[in-house]
């Protein structure tokens, strides 16, 4: 029987404490490996197991039937997690919780102790997971998905033009204009709508969370700063090709799977294996277009070579 169990994981940032929320699913006879599951801007953990048409939309479902046991988490400031100040929203403070769940996964305090960790981030939360895999030795395969090194600079400052402050903390409800979110009707953007259910843009409406205005300002650096020659592990790229914030001019080249690997190859360490899968006709949702089981079959056949159930 599949175990699945709410999670709360207690976390240090800079200039604060809190708690990461979490759903930890473990497939029938347990599971040596993880997957670590982690979002994008102004999403939760419903990214990965999203509600509607769960047989194909839903990658915990997915990764549960390889025999994979998973942990999808809210980030810092999102879903049920602790939602602090909004200019505590940074790439750094993200980077330092996540990490922290790496350490539970390892150390056996959320009920299992697992043998390897594979991060699979989605866009903010693979910038994220660059941050994470150089620094923390308890990675042992990196998943970026719908992110890369390169991204295309005008449309990603019209993701932020886009998102409105949404006036108080969630949480505590304080006046906080940095709190943000993706104006009204505009959740397409994240999509190549003619790839798209239209029943999922209006959900992912629905379900859609706050943003702090400072993700991604703060976590340009990565784009200069080399912080990924630090990562010496197997790398999956997974890209759509008609993916908006990640692809165009100075990007990523998405003409084959070996031609995105050779764009990201030059940013990781001399020992990272680095692999590219491109997602014909597929925005920058992976997750929730109709092209979703491609995406999951490339992901899981990269997690069986890499770090076996």
């Amino acid at each position: 029987m599949v175990e699945v169990t709410e999670v709360s994981i207690p976390v240090r940032f800079r200039g604060g404490a809190g708690a990461l929320a979490g759903t930890l699913t473990v497939p029938d006879g347990g599971a040596r490996a993880v997957q670590l599951l982690v979002h994008g801007y102004s999403y939760a953990r419903y990214y990965w197991d999203f509600p509607y048409q769960p047989e194909t939309y839903s990658y915990v479902r997915a990764a549960t039937a390889a025999g994979y046991a998973t942990l999808a988490v809210d980030r810092l400031g999102d879903g049920a997690s602790t939602r602090p100040a909004g200019y505590r929203l940074t790439w750094g403070n993200a980077a330092l919780t996540v990490a922290r769940a790496v350490t539970a996964l390892r150390s056996g305090e959320l009920g299992h102790r697992f043998d390897r960790v594979v991060y699979a981030g989605h866009s903010y939360g693979s910038a994220v997971g660059f941050l994470v895999a150089a620094r923390h030795p308890g990675v042992n395969a990196l998943i970026s998905t719908g992110a890369t090194h390169r991204p295309n600079v005008p449309e990603m400052t019209k993701l932020q033009l886009m998102s409105p402050p949404v006036g108080r903390n969630p949480e505590t409800g304080a006046r906080d204009p940095l709190y943000t979110t993706t104006a009204a009707g505009r959740r397409g953007f994240f999509y190549r709508v003619a790839n798209a259910d239209p029943e999922v843009i209006a959900a992912d409406e629905r379900l859609k969370q706050t943003a702090g205005a400072l993700e991604i300002p703060t976590a340009v650096p990565m784009m200069f700063n080399g912080v990924s020659r630090e990562t010496n592990i197997p790398v999956l790229v997974v890209l759509g090709d008609r993916d908006a914030i990640f692809t165009g001019r100075f990007c990523a080249d998405v003409s084959s799977d070996e031609a995105l690997a050779a764009s990201e190859r030059r940013f990781f360490g001399p020992l990272a294996t680095v692999e590219g899968a491109v997602i014909p006709d597929a925005g920058h949702d992976l997750n929730l277009e109709r092209t979703a089981p491609k995406t999951y079959d490339r992901m899981l056949e990269f997690t069986a070579r890499h770090a076996p159930a």
